[in-house]
């Protein structure tokens, strides 16, 4: 058995366990880890000689935060608020929920919210940064962004909480 082999016995589990809390998504977390071992073999991915095992945890990690950050205002907030079972749900249903929550979004938030909301779903930015850009602390942030999705989880989702 080559060295990647047994890596991969012995890390898959845990870091595709990462890779599914990170994503919420069964596939696209299957597919991050793969692109892991994908690396490994190729080459373009050289692990350190200590705690190998570390080091794809802590790869697996950023590749999730990479797809997240690809991910539209739309795809996040919809990952976020799960409204149902996706194997009985459309994809078309899914992004008809996902404008509407958007649309409730942008009519009931304050405009502070709403624009903290923007700035950290649609541009990614960290809380530093969304402070830093609007004067404040990074606190506000995190209390505007915590009204922001709790209105969204009582309207949508009501019964999880």
């Amino acid at each position: 058995m080559t060295d990647i082999e047994q890596l991969y016995k012995d890390c898959y589990q845990r870091m595709l366990t990462v890779a599914r809390r990170m994503l919420n998504n069964d596939d696209e977390a299957s597919d991050t880890v793969s692109d892991v071992f994908a690396r490994l073999a190729d080459g373009s991915l050289t692990l350190p000689e200590e705690r190998p095992e570390n080091y794809l945890m802590v790869t697996v990690r950023n590749l999730c935060l990479d797809r997240i950050h690809r991910m539209t205002i739309r795809e996040r907030v919809e990952r976020r608020l799960t409204l149902s079972q996706p194997s009985l749900v459309s994809v078309e249903s899914d992004q008809i929920k996902a404008k509407e929550m958007i649309d409730y979004a942008e009519r009931t938030f304050p405009k502070l919210t709403w624009q903290v909301f923007q700035l950290r779903f649609d541009e990614g930015l960290q809380y530093r940064e969304i402070a830093e850009r609007l004067g404040f602390s990074e606190v506000t942030v995190y209390r505007h962004l915590t009204v922001a999705l709790q209105k969204l989880k009582e309207k949508y989702n009501p019964t999880r909480r």
